[in-house]
């Protein structure tokens, strides 16, 4: 029987892909507890367009079934210490203003700190999420983008830590460019799968990966190729580490970074006589990586025909 031992790319679609190893299974799900555990799967990279994706996944269904019980305090608290926010606040300081959609808002904290030259609207499947972002006068309009009114659209259009939750990123960015006006924005915030130390060194073992909701790590260049079949102009990148260190931290970070891969290099070698699978060893560990690398980037495109 012949192995099989790569798949074509669920992010382009197209290119063969090849493992960079398994995913350690988890017991939570946007900080509730599952059981049974979420299996992992593996971790592979699309040898064309280099975009890392989680394979296998659960179904759409499965996971709006699991984001709509999300409670309201998971992904919030450190709003200041975020790159990402201030980054996009500063981008959009030289903006006119006008519409503004944020798809997946939850509780409205990356709105509510941006200017009132913005008429503020959000998509949302947590039903307490929502509810804290309407109380911040933000207009929730619907679950999903399929649920929202078609013909709606908007000035800038912003999904922040949204991408690497979708599992069809193609039709994501198609339905996301849909809603914007045109000369308006689109500005996608997430992973960065062409940073080194991801890709490279610590693969499958690597921080961002061990969230069960993170299932799809799309590279730079497949946003130049979306960008060419959309027929717009090349997009803005900007590189950037999730939380803003001071450099004491960040050096500590590096000492912590050090020890563990150490560890896993370690337990690499002995695992034939160890009783412990290195998924689940202390590499777990590089979480102090984060803020550390620049290990995210923000993806700015102007809805302009070329």
């Amino acid at each position: 029987m012949v192995q099989i031992d790569a798949l074509k790319c669920r992010v382009c679609g197209h290119g063969e892909a090849e493992s960079l190893g398994q995913i350690p299974d988890c017991g939570e799900f946007a900080g509730q507890p599952v059981s049974p555990p979420i299996k992992g799967g593996e971790l592979w990279e699309c040898r064309e367009c280099g975009s890392l994706f989680r394979h296998p996944t659960l179904s759409a269904n499965d996971y709006i079934s699991l984001y709509e019980k999300a409670p309201n305090t998971v992904w919030v608290g450190n709003e200041k210490e975020r790159n990402d926010f201030a980054t996009i606040y500063e981008y959009l300081q030289e903006h006119k203003g006008g519409s503004i959609l944020d798809i997946g808002c939850y509780s409205g904290c990356f709105l509510a700190g941006l200017s009132d030259k913005f008429m503020k609207y959000g998509i949302e499947p947590s039903v307490s999420a929502s509810m804290i972002a309407t109380s911040k006068g933000i207009v929730v309009l619907g679950k999903t983008l399929e649920e929202m009114e078609s013909g709606k659209i908007f000035d800038v259009v912003v999904a922040i830590d949204i991408i690497e939750h979708v599992l069809d990123v193609e039709k994501f960015m198609s339905q996301a460019l849909a809603r914007v006006k045109s000369n308006g924005f689109l500005i996608i915030s997430t992973g960065n799968p062409d940073c080194y130390i991801w890709k490279k060194i610590f693969k499958s073992k690597f921080w961002y990966n061990y969230f069960p909701e993170h299932v799809t790590f799309p590279s730079f260049s497949f946003f130049l190729e979306f960008s060419r079949r959309q027929r717009l102009q090349a997009p803005v990148r900007i590189r950037f580490s999730y939380l803003k260190l001071k450099l004491i931290s960040r050096l500590v970070s590096i000492f912590r970074f050090v020890y563990y891969y150490a560890i896993y290099k370690s337990l690499k070698i002995v695992r034939g006589i160890t009783s412990g699978n290195v998924a689940n060893s202390p590499v777990m560990g590089n979480g102090s990586l984060i803020g550390v690398f620049k290990d995210h980037h923000i993806v700015i495109f102007k809805n302009k025909s070329l």
